[in-house]
């Protein structure tokens, strides 16, 4: 199932990427769940990114076109609370 996944997050890395973010997989917390990690590198545009309720309903959209149902649960990886 980490492969439909994956597919569904390889439509988003670009946009996200632009800005400095990058997507990956994490655990998977239960049978229903899934963590995805949102990772930001040193130069991520703060004001780029969507809300965190946006960004896991447009992967939540993406991964069930793909074939994936589990719910997402979104985890911040590199955010400076001072700069992000």
């Amino acid at each position: 199932m980490n492969e439909a996944l994956e597919q569904a997050l390889a439509t988003i890395r670009p946009s996200l990427g632009a800005d400095g973010y990058d997507l990956r997989i994490g655990e998977s917390t239960d049978a229903g769940s899934v963590e995805v990690i949102l990772e930001a590198s040193p130069d991520a545009c703060a004001d780029c990114l969507v809300p965190d309720d946006v960004l896991v309903q447009i992967i939540q959209i993406a991964a069930n076109e793909q074939g994936d149902a589990r719910s997402v649960q979104l985890r911040k990886v590199g955010f400076d609370a001072s700069s992000h």
